[in-house]
């Protein structure tokens, strides 16, 4: 059996402590886990009781921030780990946390790829969309699956395309711009190319 010698609150997190066993440092765990199961100095607990204790603790605790993240907005697999993993949670937490919420399909990266090309797709041309849902830690295999119906629409390009040119003389040099400003969306070059082709002709 291990004395706790000493549980002292942490300076840069006020909710978290420091546990000291036989006068040196065990671990860090939240001041709940403390109260709720009534550690204190001069009390005996064996190290991997304690360990256990801490770590049920700090997984219930990282579900708990992960479900409230997830109430703001969705959020992809690796999104999720960059968000535990910043938090500072091991990667066996991480690991559960991440299986529990993908158990429960709160986490879900076909959805999520889904929802996003929804409402991007009428600004955003397909290489952004897919370069953009990389980023966010969507496998090829995934981001295939929702793109593979996908289509440009013609409208939806001449529709920047007249956006950027309000209030604008159509120029060569604009028309340039437009061009580069179109393909930065994301479309692809035929495409941007035509409705390039559709204001010089008029």
């Amino acid at each position: 059996m291990a004395v706790i010698t000493k549980i002292e609150q942490q300076v840069k997190n006020k909710d978290r402590v420091s546990i000291y066993l036989d006068g040196e440092f065990k671990l860090g765990c939240s001041m709940d886990l403390v109260v709720l199961n009534h550690l204190k100095e001069g009390a005996q607990v064996t190290e991997d009781q304690l360990e256990n204790l801490v770590f049920e603790n700090e997984k219930s605790m990282a579900l708990n921030k992960a479900v409230t993240l997830l109430g703001k907005n969705l959020k992809t697999k690796k999104q999720m780990r960059d968000y535990l993993k910043g938090k500072g949670y091991i990667p066996q937490i991480i690991n559960y946390v991440l299986d529990k919420l993908c158990e429960y399909n709160y986490i879900n990266d076909i959805n999520y790829a889904t929802i996003y090309v929804r409402s991007v797709k009428h600004k955003y041309g397909k290489i952004k969309i897919v370069n953009e849902l990389k980023m966010k830690g969507v496998s090829e295999k995934d981001i295939d699956f929702v793109m593979q119906e996908f289509e440009t629409d013609a409208e939806d390009i001449m529709a920047l395309a007249n956006k950027y040119l309000k209030n604008k003389e159509i120029t060569t040099e604009i028309l340039s711009k437009m061009y580069r400003f179109l393909l930065s969306k994301g479309f692809e070059y035929d495409d941007v190319s035509a409705v390039i082709k559709s204001f010089k002709e008029n």
